[in-house]
Formats: C-alpha cells, sequence, structure tokens
C-alpha cells in the first residue's frame, strides 16, 4: 500500500492527539459503563420475552440478534439486584429453552438450547437486520417505510468501489455520473433532470454531508464513499424532510461505519487485483486495525485503503491518450469510542479521502442514431481533462444514557475541494472562429470549495410499548467558494482568457424537531412528527474576462422558513408480519438570483422559493414460512409542487418556481433462505413520473415523463454455500435491468429528450474462506453491455455520455486478525 501523504494525516493526526488527551484524565478513575462486563442495577420483571429483552437492551446497551420466531409465546425471569449484563440475560432465559453466545462487544445472539421436540425440523431464518434510519436501532422489519440494506462485506466481495457501484441496479434509486466528476442522486423518480439542490440527503453515520444551498454543487457531488470500514449502507425511500431535513424530500442515503471494539485486538488486511477489458489493470490495498486502549473504557479503530482505478476510455484527436479515466483514490479513517464514565460515551471520529483521474469517463453519442461517433470506448479530446475531489469530515458525538432517555449532542466538520479542467473546445471553437480568433483549443476551468459546521442535540426516549418520543435542535452553518473561467489557446500558442468568475456563497439553517409514536393497542401504533426550520443565504457573483464584456459583480440573499411533517400508522397482523400508512412532506431551500443589470424583473425575480413534495405510502412488512422467507411492499404517490427550474433572462440563466409532478410507484423486495445453502433474492420498482402543469423553465408541457427515471427496473439473483476441500466457499449471480428512460423532456430545447435503452447488467461472485484468509473472486458485467447512465451534454449532433463499465474481472485475498 503506497505511504499517506504528511499533508492527508495531519488533521486525523490533531484530532486523535486532542481526544487521547482527554481519555488519559478521564481513564484514570473511570466508572466501567453501563454496557461493560461489570455488575450494575437492574430490575426488569417477569414478562413476555421481546418486551423483557428491549428492556434489558434499553438498561445495558448490550446488542441482541434473534429470530421474533423464538420468542412467540416465551416468558422470561425477573432480574431484580446487581448483575452483568450477560449473567442477568442467562438468568431470564432460565428454564426457556433459549441460550445467549456472546458474538462480540456487548452483543450477543439467542439460539435454542435443544432443538425443540414439538417442532418439526426447518430451514435456517434469515437474520434480523437492525439499521438506524429513524435515529433509534430497530429491525428492518418494524420501520414503516422502505429501507434498503447493502452490506459491506457483500459489497466488498462483489468488487464494488464506489457510489455508483454500491447503488447500481437498486430498483428506484439512480445515479447519473458525469464520468466521475460529477453526479445526481435521485430515489423514486424525485428529479427534474437539472437540479441546483439536491433532493437525497447523504450521511456518514450521524453526521450530514455534502452542501445544502444552490451555489456550491451540493447536488451535483453526494458523497462517493470508499469502502472505508463500513459496516453497511442504508437507503431510506420516500421523504425524511421530519428527522433529516432540508434536501431529503426524495429520500437518505446513510454509510454506516463500524464502531471501535474495546475487548480484543484485532483487524483485516486485503489485497486485490481487476482487469477491465479494453482497459488498465487496478488494485486494491486496504487493512483495518481495532486496537482497545482501556477494556471496556477506550478503543480505537483505523482503517486505511489505496483504490487504483485501471480507467478504461481511449481518448483520439489532439489529446489522443489511452485510458484517460484512469486514476487513484486514497483514504483514511480513525475512531476513537471512549466510555469514561456509567451511561457516557463519546465517539470521535476523522476521515480523509483523495480522489484523482488524469480525465472523464464519457464517449462521444450521436443521440439520433445512438451510435457512438469515434467508436467503443472512445472519445474526442482536444485538451486533458483531469480533477480532483478532496473530501475531510471529522465528528464527535457525545451520548449520555438516563436511563428514561438517550442525549446525543453531535457535532461535525467538513471540508471538500474539487478542482477540474473540462474540455469546451466543441462548443467554443467554432464560435472563435467566426468572431476572428481561431483556436486551438478551449479549457473550462472550475474549482468548488465547499465547508461546513453542523451541530444537533437530540433525545431520545428508550423503546417503550405505550409511548416514545423524540425530539431536536439542529444548526448548519455553510461556505462555499465556486471559481471558475475559460481559456482559448490560440493557434500559434497565445492564451486568451475568455471569462474568469467567482461565486462565494454562505447557507445558515436552523431547525427544531420531533417525533412522538403512541402504541394503541399491541397491534397499533400511530406516529406524528414536526420539523421547523429557518434559512438564510448570501452570494456575490463577480465575473471579467471576454465573455463578459466589462465585468459584472452582483450580490443576492434571501431568508425562508419551512414546516416539513409526517404521520404513520402501523398495524401488526401477525407476530411476523404488519401494515403501515406513511404520509410525509419534504421541502428543498430556496435562495436569492444575482440579477444582472439586463434582467427582465417581469420573468425572474430576486429570489426563488422552495419546493416541497408530499408522499403517501401504503406498504406490507413480513418474515413468512418459518422467517425463511422475507417479503416487503409498497405502492405510493407523491404530489410535487412549486419546482424549482432554470430559466433564462438575456444572457443569463437564473433560477425560478413553476410547474408541479405526480410520481405513482410500486415496489417489491424478497429474501428467501429455502435451505442453509441457497439464499434467493428479488427486488422491483415500477414509477410513472410525470409533470402535472407545464414548466415553463424547462421549456417542458404537462403530460410529459420526467428525465432519467426507469419505468421498470428490477434485480435478482442468488447464492449456493457449499463445502470445498473441507472449507466453507459460495457461488452466487446477480442480475440488474434497468429499463427504458427520458434523457430530457419531450419538445423541450433546455433539455432536450432522446432514448436511453433498456440494459442488463449480470454479475458474478464466488469464494472460498480458508482458517487465516479468505478469497474471493467477482465478474461485473459479465456479457459487456454498454448500458447508458448519463444522458450527457452537448448539443444535437453529439453528447458526452456515460456507459456502464466493460466487464471487469477481479481477485481479492482477505486475511483477518
Amino acid at each position: 500500500m503506497q505511504a499517506t501523504s504528511p499533508h492527508l494525516l495531519r488533521p486525523l493526526t490533531l484530532a486523535l492527539a486532542l481526544a487521547l488527551a482527554s481519555l488519559g484524565s478521564a481513564a484514570q478513575n473511570a466508572t466501567p459503563p453501563v454496557a461493560a462486563a461489570q455488575p450494575q442495577p437492574l430490575n426488569i420483571a417477569a414478562q413476555a420475552a421481546p418486551q423483557a429483552l428491549q428492556q434489558l437492551m434499553d438498561q445495558t446497551k448490550l446488542q441482541l440478534i434473534y429470530s421474533p420466531d423464538l420468542l412467540r409465546g416465551v416468558t422470561t425471569k425477573a432480574v431484580n439486584g446487581s448483575f452483568t449484563p450477560m449473567d442477568a440475560l442467562a438468568r431470564m432465559l432460565e428454564g426457556t429453552g433459549l441460550q445467549a453466545v456472546g458474538t462480540g462487544v456487548n452483543a450477543a445472539t439467542i439460539r435454542p438450547t435443544v432443538p425443540a421436540p414439538d417442532r418439526p425440523a426447518r430451514v435456517e431464518a434469515l437474520d434480523t437486520v437492525m439499521i438506524s434510519a429513524t435515529r433509534r436501532r430497530e429491525p428492518v422489519r418494524e420501520i414503516p417505510l422502505q429501507v434498503s440494506v447493502l452490506q459491506g462485506e457483500a459489497l466488498e466481495r462483489s468488487g464494488a468501489r464506489s457510489l455508483a457501484d454500491y447503488i447500481a441496479g437498486q430498483p428506484g434509486v439512480n445515479l447519473t455520473d458525469s464520468g466521475g466528476l460529477t453526479a445526481a442522486l435521485s430515489i423514486r423518480g424525485v428529479t427534474t433532470g437539472q437540479q441546483t439542490v439536491a433532493t437525497v440527503g447523504v450521511y456518514v453515520d450521524d453526521v450530514a454531508t455534502g452542501s445544502s444551498g444552490p451555489y456550491s454543487a451540493g447536488a451535483a457531488t453526494p458523497l462517493s464513499m470508499g469502502l472505508l470500514d463500513l459496516h453497511h449502507i442504508e437507503i431510506l425511500r420516500g421523504p425524511q424532510g421530519t428527522l433529516y431535513g432540508a434536501g431529503a424530500m426524495g429520500g437518505v442515503l446513510k454509510y454506516v461505519t463500524n464502531e471501535p471494539e474495546t475487548d480484543a485486538f484485532s483487524g483485516k488486511v486485503m489485497l486485490g487485483a481487476s482487469s477491465t477489458r479494453d482497459g488498465g489493470i487496478g488494485w486494491t490495498t486496504s487493512a483495518v486495525v481495532n486496537a482497545p486502549i482501556k477494556k471496556n473504557v477506550a478503543a480505537l479503530r483505523v482503517a486505511a485503503f489505496h483504490d487504483k482505478f485501471g480507467g478504461y476510455i481511449d481518448a483520439v484527436g489532439p489529446a489522443a491518450a489511452k485510458d484517460v479515466n484512469s486514476g487513484k483514490t486514497d483514504g483514511v479513517r480513525i475512531a476513537l469510542l471512549l466510555t469514561p464514565a456509567r451511561g457516557l460515551a463519546v465517539r470521535l471520529s476523522a476521515t480523509a479521502q483523495n480522489m484523482s483521474r488524469d480525465g472523464l469517463g464519457l464517449e462521444d453519442l450521436d443521440p439520433a442514431t445512438h451510435q457512438l461517433v469515434e467508436g467503443d470506448l472512445k472519445r474526442r479530446l482536444f485538451t486533458p481533462e483531469p480533477f480532483t475531489n478532496r473530501t475531510r469530515l471529522y465528528g464527535i458525538d457525545v451520548e449520555y444514557d438516563f436511563g428514561g432517555a438517550r442525549l446525543n449532542a453531535i457535532t461535525s466538520a467538513q471540508d471538500t475541494s474539487i478542482d477540474a479542467r473540462i474540455d469546451a473546445s466543441r462548443a467554443l471553437l467554432p464560435l472563435l472562429t467566426g468572431a476572428g480568433m481561431p483556436s486551438e483549443s478551449v479549457v473550462a476551468k472550475s474549482r468548488i470549495d465547499q465547508h461546513r459546521v453542523s451541530q444537533e442535540l437530540r433525545l431520545t426516549s428508550r423503546a417503550d410499548r405505550s409511548l416514545e418520543w423524540l425530539a431536536g435542535l439542529y444548526v448548519t452553518r455553510e461556505r462555499a467558494s465556486t471559481n471558475g473561467g475559460a481559456d482559448a489557446t490560440r493557434v500559434g500558442g497565445a492564451q486568451l482568457n475568455l471569462l474568469t468568475s467567482s461565486l462565494p456563497s454562505t447557507y445558515k439553517e436552523a431547525a427544531a424537531y420531533g417525533d412522538i409514536t403512541w402504541h394503541a393497542t399491541p397491534a397499533l401504533a400511530l406516529t406524528g412528527g414536526l420539523r421547523l426550520a429557518h434559512n438564510s443565504q448570501r452570494y456575490d457573483d463577480i465575473s471579467s474576462g471576454l465573455l463578459a464584456g466589462a465585468g459584472t459583480k452582483t450580490q443576492g440573499s434571501s431568508s425562508e422558513t419551512s414546516t416539513t411533517y409526517l404521520a404513520t400508522a402501523k398495524y401488526a397482523l401477525s407476530r411476523t408480519s404488519n401494515v403501515y400508512f406513511r404520509a410525509a412532506s419534504g421541502y428543498r431551500p430556496g435562495g436569492p438570483n444575482g440579477l444582472k443589470p439586463s434582467a427582465d424583473l417581469s420573468v425572474v425575480k430576486p429570489a426563488f422559493e422552495s419546493d416541497s413534495l408530499w408522499s403517501y405510502e401504503l406498504g406490507y412488512k413480513a418474515d413468512l414460512l418459518d422467517r425463511s422467507l422475507s417479503l416487503e411492499a409498497a405502492l405510493y404517490d407523491v404530489e410535487w409542487k412549486n419546482i424549482q427550474q432554470p430559466i433564462k433572462s438575456g444572457a443569463f440563466s437564473y433560477n425560478t418556481n413553476g410547474g408541479s409532478a405526480r410520481v405513482r410507484g410500486a415496489e417489491l423486495a424478497l429474501n428467501w433462505l429455502p435451505s442453509k445453502t441457497w439464499h434467493f433474492h428479488a427486488t422491483a420498482a415500477a414509477i410513472d413520473a410525470k409533470l402535472t402543469s407545464d414548466a415553463p423553465g424547462l421549456q417542458a408541457k404537462a403530460g410529459v415523463r420526467m428525465p432519467v427515471t426507469a419505468r421498470f427496473s428490477m434485480t435478482a439473483g442468488g447464492q449456493y454455500l457449499f463445502s470445498l476441500a473441507d472449507r466453507p466457499a459460495y457461488a452466487g449471480l446477480n442480475l440488474a435491468y434497468v429499463g427504458e428512460r427520458d434523457a430530457g423532456y419531450s419538445g423541450s430545447t433546455s433539455l432536450p429528450s432522446f432514448k436511453l435503452p433498456a440494459y442488463t447488467q449480470v454479475d458474478l461472485q464466488a469464494g472460498i474462506d480458508f482458517k487465516r484468509f479468505s478469497l474471493a473472486a467477482y465478474v461485473r458485467n459479465l456479457t459487456d453491455q454498454r448500458g447508458l447512465i448519463y444522458p450527457g451534454t452537448g448539443d444535437a449532433k453529439v453528447r458526452q455520455v456515460t456507459v456502464t463499465a466493460p466487464r471487469t474481472v477481479g481477485l481479492s485475498v482477505s486475511v483477518p486478525y
């Protein structure tokens, strides 16, 4: 693995030094934490097992995994006195035919002591997956919304290395990746194809990432986090405005990392290599170390990786080169867990990631014929297009458990810098020649710097069978600077400045939120939620150069108050199935327009407003066939109004509001474990997204389809577990189908449409676990399909588009210790 550069480690070393300094004073007289292996006062009455175990988890923070089927009809014994969590659990389970098996620090699995004599033999049950989507740790089946969970280990074994890989083929989830530099993430068709404010919130644990305002490329720069000690990824479908605030009107994507463990030293080293058809060789190295500092008091976890991407796009023309989209990504994550006193936990983290590419992964396409202009995996370049993306993310979460409620105080800081050069020759060279300034090439330069500090104070009640609540305050302060321009290289080599621009901006928001759940009956739970938020923004627009005339400087400011709501009803049909209804709203903040002197005030306003939507969802979740089959289904209707869109006035473009849209859809997810050796899964989504009124800024009429969203998409696959040379092995296949999409709006010249054809991608995985190491092999895009995933930019004759990567074969070896 390549050495990490000093500038990458400097802020991480500082954060670690501060954390260890605090540990030195706290650990000397530390009281064992509430979840440590030390006796603590407990008082849990004899009662039904599900309620008793929930109380034990609340009082001790012990993590329990179990099949709800096992607890059916089981009554646990009372515990009243001072016990360690595991001793208390053993006493509660006495005489029940169940036992607790430790699976790690503060974690255990509930299993039968012997096979139940009155039950026939059955197949293995699916694991209960615990997630934190609602800011509580709950089983997926108990949460009244659709959540997809992507396990980190499975992603690693499949060769996934970026956000585009993680969500590839996820039905109803779309990432229009513009060759690796920028991307727009959408869920359930909530996208206009030209958005300046994100519709999906991206989080790392409980820390918000990205930018909230319209002038800092937040909608085009969702965090693509490497597999940096990821436990899993959660995709929350539908608006999450009450808990996650602005920019989550379509949903939330949440990276969940592994937490340091205080009981044992452990780690893992992974080496991998891959080869892409007609492309370069890639390789990956990563390492994770978990080091207890003081048992049950503190632990440090460090993860690092280096990923070399071989590339597969060749450039022709004046800037001809092979594999121009090759590059590398380096990352480091440091996490420190402190539990210096009973009920108190402090989590500190620092993440650094550097990504660089030699160019964009785009191809030249004729939209009329769907033919590649320069041939397969080729594009014409007049000047190179290197870019870099640097991210730093720091967080501290101070948690205190009062017994009846849990308080979290979370502070985070984020710095992101993106530096890019884009070949603008195809568009501007004819204009320069016509103006008597013949040139060889034109390069557009862009540098985006984002800085964000956010703070959240959240109080969460303990899980209860009658009433549960959550309340919080949230503040974010953001500043950004978008600097750009364009330079031409004249025939003969002289440089000509065409444009220099600077756009500094600030965004501030304060919010209060909360929800309350009433368990009206043992089967019926009703939830209501509310979020009040106020934001203020300011920006300057400074430009000069040949294309700016005499140069301009404009300013704009805005402020706005928004309210979002949540109402759900969940009804348990049985112990293993429920139905729910969910009504939720979401919004995106508006912002200022810096009006030029030529702006027509009858067309454009000094500020544009927030847009908002309401989503109505009916869902069903069940564990069937003795919990060997998991089924989730949902129908939803999204009403989107006052849509943000661009509008032109003179030679300049601004933002405005207008038009409405309706998105109706259905989703299905299935997991089936028919035996100990077979596991099948399938998901599907059908989406009908259309404008319901004219959108003048998009030059689109009512009734036309919304762009880049497939009417139908699905995944299906299976995995077979077997023994090879007396060692456990596996082999699996995954198939993803993405239906036909529209690149833009029918009849629009602002975002013209052409068809993005349907495509299918097939992936294979296989591996074997030896005593001291594991081998994993994968094939991505087995049939070497060229699916169009980004409709691109350009003109009516040539569009620069992104296609699925060619067939890639990879092999990795992992060594745990």
